[in-house]
């Protein structure tokens, strides 16, 4: 598992949706359909405490290809629920070094 770091910004008018932020590598469990599109299920990170948490993907919001220090990525941006919240949150995948990133 990777060491990560993150916070989570829960805006005070919704206490049930926020915004997962970091730049860390994570762990991210994912499916491939036939023709090898990736799609994100379950992300992990650690907290500032050191434990482990467990994210599940509710859904895909969208993904695109980029090039990210002149390397192919894809940045997807998912919904997903912590507890009884959700969170907005952006993966990237590193294509040619097969790690994820959570996003700021």
């Amino acid at each position: 598992m990777f060491d990560t770091s993150f916070s989570a910004d829960f805006p005070s008018g919704n206490a049930k949706s926020g915004i997962l932020y970091s730049r860390l590598e994570t762990a991210v469990i994912a499916s491939f359909n036939s023709a090898g599109k990736i799609k994100p299920l379950y992300f992990q990170y650690k907290d500032l405490c050191g434990n482990d948490i467990n994210i599940k993907i509710e859904s895909v919001l969208s993904s695109k290809e980029e090039h990210y220090a002149g390397l192919p990525v894809i940045i997807y941006s998912c919904m997903a629920a912590a507890g009884n919240k959700r969170l907005e949150c952006r993966l990237r995948y590193h294509i040619m070094e097969h790690y994820w990133e959570i996003l700021y």
